[in-house]
């Protein structure tokens, strides 16, 4: 079986599937300013991975579960480069929130957060996430937040469709230097930019 996709770290040729140091589908990494990588290893192996400087494996965390610090589909990852650690724990619609060493310092969650699927965390600390809903059939649904550092949200705009600032299976999300915020959209299959408002 061909893996989905497989990373060449300078010293390590991390192959798929087989824990502890292969990946088995992983959907978003995170450079630490001191050179670790960090790895939402998400659909199979359900943890995050930590890599040191040269690409030789550190250690993991997480079980597939729905307890706090477990995972069902980590599927982005993102830090505020200091002490903090976002994990987009998209099956268990929730956000983790750790150390770098992996303690768990707390989780956001309920109707107001919606089902994280990307996370990202801009230069000011604000915490963006793109909430790719659950696109049922019946009521689908999608929108991009923002909150503080604390977990509350500031604002929030878009909903399901496909005209402009509107959402289909939002999969990821960025904030570039100007503030300006990036959605990425797996049906969709666009990028949409927003800038903030002066």
């Amino acid at each position: 079986m061909r893996p989905w996709f497989c990373v060449l770290l300078p010293a390590l040729l991390v192959a798929c599937g087989a824990p502890p140091d292969e990946f088995g589908k992983p959907t978003d990494v995170f450079l630490a300013p001191n050179g670790e990588l960090y790895v939402s290893d998400g659909y199979e192996n359900t943890r995050v991975a930590r890599f040191d400087v040269h690409g030789m494996f550190l250690d993991a965390w997480g079980d597939p579960g729905g307890e706090p610090g477990h995972f069902d589909i980590p599927h982005g990852i993102a830090s505020d480069g200091k002490d903090r650690l976002y994990v987009a724990d998209r099956g268990n619609a929730r956000l983790q929130i750790f150390d770098l060493e992996g303690t768990l310092l707390d989780v956001w969650s309920g109707p107001e957060i919606g089902r994280p699927w990307g996370v990202e965390v801009a230069p000011n600390g604000h915490v963006f996430v793109i909430d790719g809903g659950d696109q049922l059939e019946e009521a689908p649904s999608g929108r991009a937040l923002e909150l503080d550092r604390d977990g509350k949200v500031i604002t929030n705009w878009g909903r399901f469709g496909h005209e402009e600032g509107q959402f289909d299976t939002g999969h990821d999300i960025t904030v570039g230097p100007d503030g300006s915020v990036y959605v990425v959209e797996q049906v969709g299959r666009r990028v949409q930019k927003f800038r903030p408002k002066m």
